[in-house]
């Protein structure tokens, strides 16, 4: 549960770096266009080994178009909040609850 918890951890900092570049590039541009998480992907070189939109469309239908439009932000945000609350009830779990009168 630990590997879990520091790997959320890990993407909610990512996500706050990733916000903090677009916001960076928001101030030398004029407007705020935030890195979508496919255009991410695409940057990463990682389209050449896993096409993301095909293959989320196979899996989730058309919410697939939807979700690969969200910014990467957000989307490292919400996988990073998630793995640390599943962490944390886990280990919430498995600790000693006072006796009750």
């Amino acid at each position: 549960m630990a590997l879990i918890r520091i790997m959320g951890t890990l993407a909610f900092i990512f996500g706050s770096t990733l916000l903090a570049l677009d916001s960076a590039e928001y101030l030398q541009s004029g407007r705020f266009d935030p890195t979508s998480f496919e255009r991410f992907w695409t940057y990463m070189g990682l389209d050449e080994s896993y096409a993301l939109r095909p293959q989320l469309s196979e899996w989730i239908g058309t919410a697939a178009d939807h979700l690969v439009e969200l910014p990467a932000a957000f989307v490292a945000f919400g996988l990073g909040f998630a793995l640390m609350l599943v962490a944390d009830n886990a280990i919430a779990d498995k600790r000693e609850r006072p006796f009750a009168l």
